[in-house]
């Protein structure tokens, strides 16, 4: 059985793989049914399309995940988020609205994980805070 400390230490193991775009290795902590609504509202059903979802956000940015607070019991985790997408070329149709290369997107968001058998089966994230950044 899982304890609230190995899940908030899979949880961190988690956020480093996405943050070094480890597709296995984040993706390995996902049920094959897993159901993910991003902050923006898009729903993505199953580790493919979330896969694809985020291959073609990195496309064109950086993003960097930074945990403010987790907490978590046997039944899932709940976290705030700090994101930093940095863009890497100008992506036009980004999913929080278009940028330019060097624009940076700050977003704080607040994400509930539940669990089934040790892995994430659902996520929904919900954006508390923005900012972006221009790039000159």
């Amino acid at each position: 059985m899982s304890t609230p400390e190995s899940i908030v230490a899979a949880f961190a193991a988690y956020i480093d793989a996405f943050n070094r775009g480890d597709f296995d290795g984040f993706t390995d902590h996902y049920t094959d049914d897993v159901e993910l609504t991003v902050a923006n509202g898009t729903r993505l059903k199953g580790r493919q399309a979330i896969i694809d979802f985020y291959r073609n956000v990195r496309a064109g940015t950086q993003r960097t995940i930074r945990v403010v607070e987790s907490f978590a019991d046997e039944n899932g985790l709940a976290a705030e988020l700090e994101s930093e997408f940095l863009a890497t070329m100008d992506v036009p149709d980004f999913t929080s609205g278009p940028m330019r290369k060097g624009d940076r997107l700050h977003v704080r968001t607040f994400v509930i994980y539940e669990l089934r058998d040790g892995r994430f089966a659902r996520i929904r994230s919900a954006p508390y805070k923005r900012e972006w950044l221009r790039a000159e």
